[in-house]
């Protein structure tokens, strides 16, 4: 009894504390819910999988083949010429950030690295330093543990098309990719180079601001008597919007 009341506090205190950051949160929730039985997946082969997913990149490929490219207005003269460099510093800190997650690929586990930062950031700002200068991605860092997940619980595990292949990479290769993506970011939003209203892939925007933008240009259509159809309509696709954002 005890035990589950020092549980249920110890995890509202999570909850409470990370109130304003989604991506933890979220990360608490999967603590408290646990993962998914993935036992069900050893009905189908590897080849299987890999015959499945290949083919559904290759449809879509195939399918979008012929779309024009879409023709991004350019704002600014600034062009994205040379990164800057690595600092240890940096390293120091994305390596502390980072989740202690290990890749079977990684010669050393997560946690050993984490602990042993202060020598190993300077050689790792030294690599990584080399690789943008030389516009380099070592062939160890692109590849990847692909792991099957079913899309929710209930659905069928013999199907292929009901699982999501999930890449687990190695530890050195997302901490490189994180220093490319700051310095990209950087640029991006220095010259105001991402669209107003886009909300993937920018910080404080999510799927809950896409659907608030979209729900407030109805009401304000609506105020305009621009909206000349059943209200009802209206409600039920607002209704879905943000069941889809949730």
């Amino acid at each position: 009894m005890l035990y589950d009341v020092k549980s249920r506090s110890k995890w509202r205190r999570k909850i409470t504390a990370n109130k304003g950051n989604s991506k933890k949160l979220w990360r608490t929730f999967n603590s408290v819910l646990g993962d998914i039985n993935t036992d069900e997946t050893s009905e189908l082969s590897a080849d299987q999988f890999v015959t499945f997913f290949q083919d559904k990149v290759d449809s879509v490929r195939s399918s979008t083949e012929s779309t024009p490219l879409y023709d991004v207005p350019y704002r600014s003269t600034r062009t994205l010429d040379e990164l800057t460099p690595v600092t240890v510093d940096e390293v120091n800190k994305l390596i502390g950030s980072a989740p202690c997650k290990t890749c079977q690929l990684d010669p050393a586990p997560t946690w050993l690295i984490k602990d042993n930062s202060g020598l190993l950031a300077p050689f790792i700002a030294l690599l990584f330093d080399k690789l943008l200068a030389t516009g380099r991605f070592l062939s160890g860092f692109k590849n990847a543990v692909v792991r099957p997940l079913l899309k929710k619980p209930d659905l069928d595990a013999s199907q292929p098309k009901n699982y999501r292949p999930v890449s687990n990479l190695p530890f050195l290769s997302k901490l490189l990719e994180r220093v490319v993506h700051n310095r990209l970011q950087a640029f991006l939003d220095s010259n105001d180079l991402l669209p107003r209203s886009q909300s993937a892939y920018c910080q404080f925007h999510s799927t809950e601001t896409a659907v608030t933008k979209v729900y407030n240009d109805m009401l304000l259509a609506g105020c305009n008597r621009r909206w000349t159809g059943d209200c009802s309509v209206l409600t039920g696709f607002i209704s879905r919007l943000r069941h889809r954002g949730s």
